[in-house]
């Protein structure tokens, strides 16, 4: 059972490999390679129209366009290379408001698969008869339609000719950039005016200058990739390319193959699917993970939707590779429908906290989860649902990360960590099955992203104090406690089946202290179950299940009758419980 388990993971890892990339498409002019500057057109200011998270009476409809054939250049060939000019069609779907604009554009990429027919060696052969090829894009009509019933002007455009093998080894996001490149700018031409040949009227409609990237699968890691290398979430890059910059990434169900391809600064969500069949590992959880650790960073939050699959989102794709049958809540997984559904009440919220008023902004972000006076939530829009959520950096006074080991005796404010009665080890970021990281439980369960963290185990009374320097503890200007957690299903000091609980102790100068008991009802503190294997190379073995840190919530006005202005320490204490063992991450208290 274990090496069949194994073996999938391998294949599933080699097929997101081999079949690397995703794009987008356009208009039928020359290509000119993604470093050519592009001057944007000037046009009198136009007052904005204003998006709303409210579906029209009657859904626009998603409309296929066809920009002709192009070529773009791939530089890594030479010049005499049968590679180097790669043929590209310009098409894909697109939904546009009935009014007046302009409105923002939304640009949704999909995911890696075969776009033309595959050989014997497994490889679609680039370009194919149109007649042949998969319509990959069209799979996300349905979001198209919606979003322009909300107020955006949506597309999908076709961009397997980025995610081919079948015309030379790929540049990554080289493809891409000259596709966007394209698509974008035909578009800005016939909102203001110029040729349209999208099939849908656009004069004065759509504003390229407020953009936003949605990506599934390798779709959602080339958003971001193009977002940060391109310098598309940048004035810079906005002046260079023509469009954006980007105001927002929401990564649905993201890979993460290239290296180094996190960081893009701009407002992140992150869609994880807890019964994911190809990107097995939730992998998009590292996109937010490398924001946590940038020192100057806006918002950013991952939901972990229970009971999703990979494929669910794109209708026109089957049933994943792998099915979790083993894992909690995937006995019985959402319909394809209600994936779908989640995505769009899920993308209309996050382009309202971008683009909305800030009442709309707010209440948007609060059905997101994020509002910092409410307990972090077991469900989003119906869906049973975890998040991480983390706010920009200067809303935020961090405490302890843990961003390495010395952090488990002085932590990011300058003072000691004190364990007492309580033991604390520190988890490097990353895959390992060193028998000295062991606690750490890399090769038993998923623990998306790996990330790093540390371990608090107890038994009897304990607590983990992190003790302020003078001038530190000015708190009065937060709102709330935040930290991440997780149970570790398989420590012998978590009894089965049970949550656990602890309180959070503030003491101020003038050593008055207050505690608030974080319950076991909280998302974060539940026992996770799934289909146990033993295995005779990993001990304990292998759990189908994923143990995620997730998000806690405690308002610093709970901590009635100390000095917020003035604290000296903030504990974690464990007296709720008599034994248990945690993953902790990401004490801090926000605003």
């Amino acid at each position: 059972m274990r090496t069949l388990k194994m073996l999938a993971l391998v294949l599933c890892a080699l097929f997101v490999t081999l079949t690397a990339g995703c794009a987008i498409s356009e208009e039928t002019a020359e290509v000119v390679p993604p470093t050519a500057a592009v001057v944007p057109t000037t046009t009198a200011p136009v007052e904005p129209a204003e998006p709303t998270t409210e579906p029209a009476a009657e859904l626009p409809l998603a409309v296929t366009y066809d920009l002709g054939d192009a070529t773009v250049v791939q530089a890594n060939f030479p010049e005499d290379s049968r590679f180097r000019n790669m043929p590209v069609r310009l098409n894909g779907v697109i939904a546009a408001p009935a009014g007046e604009g302009p409105y923002p554009v939304v640009v949704i990429l999909h995911g890696t698969h075969p776009g033309c027919p595959v050989d014997e060696m497994g490889v679609d052969r680039w370009p194919c008869d149109p007649a042949d090829e998969q319509a990959n894009y069209s799979g996300f009509a349905y979001l198209v339609s919606e979003l322009a019933a909300r107020g955006y002007v949506a597309l999908a455009p076709n961009i397997n000719a980025e995610n081919t093998f079948g015309f030379g080894e790929p540049v990554s996001g080289e493809r891409l950039a000259q596709l966007l490149d394209l698509h974008l700018n035909a578009l800005k031409d016939a909102a203001t005016g110029g040729e349209n040949a999208f099939g849908v009227a656009l004069s004065g409609v759509a504003d390229v200058g407020r953009l936003t990237l949605i990506g599934h699968s390798r779709g959602g890691e080339m958003a971001n990739y193009l977002t940060r290398q391109y310098g598309l979430g940048t004035a810079e890059g906005a002046a260079e390319h023509g469009y954006g910059p980007v105001a927002g990434l929401l990564l649905v169900a993201p890979a993460h193959i290239l290296q180094g391809s996190t960081g893009a600064d701009v407002p992140l969500a992150v869609i994880l699917s807890a019964c994911d069949g190809d990107v097995i590992g939730q992998d998009g959880q590292v996109f937010y993970e490398a924001v946590r650790f940038q020192t100057d960073h806006t918002w950013a939050t991952t939901v972990l939707l229970e009971g999703a699959n990979h494929n669910g989102f794109n209708t026109i794709l089957g049933g994943d590779m792998i099915a979790h049958t083993g894992r909690s809540g995937c006995q019985s997984p959402l319909a394809p429908e209600e994936q779908r559904q989640f995505l769009v009440d899920y993308a209309a919220d996050f382009l309202t906290a971008l683009f909305g008023a800030q009442d709309e902004a707010t209440a948007a972000k609060a059905r997101l989860g994020l509002d910092l006076a409410q307990p972090a939530p077991a469900e989003l829009f119906g869906r049973a649902a975890r998040i991480n959520s983390l706010p920009a950096s200067a809303d935020q006074l961090r405490l302890f990360a843990p961003g390495d080991e010395i952090e488990l005796t002085t932590h990011l404010r300058g003072g000691a960590t004190v364990a007492e009665g309580a033991t604390l080890f520190f988890c490097p970021p990353g895959y390992t099955v060193e028998a000295e990281l062991a606690a750490c439980r890399r090769p038993n369960f998923v623990n998306p992203a790996n990330p790093v963290m540390a371990i608090i185990s107890w038994s009897g009374l304990a607590e983990v104090r992190f003790e302020m320097p003078t001038g530190q503890g000015e708190m009065g200007s937060y709102t709330t406690l935040t930290l991440r957690a997780a149970l570790d299903p398989l420590s012998e000091l978590n009894p089965a089946d049970t949550a656990q609980s602890f309180s959070v102790r503030l003491t101020d100068g003038h050593g008055a202290t207050a505690s608030v008991v974080v319950g076991p009802d909280e998302p974060a503190l539940q026992y996770v179950s799934g289909e146990f294997t033993a295995d005779e190379t990993f001990t304990p073995g292998l759990l189908d299940a994923i143990v995620q840190p997730t998000t806690v919530r405690v308002p610093l006005a709970s901590f009635a009758g100390i000095d917020l202005n003035d604290v000296a320490e903030v504990a974690l204490v464990f007296d709720q419980t008599t034994s248990g063992t945690l993953f902790i991450a990401d004490v801090a208290v926000d605003r």
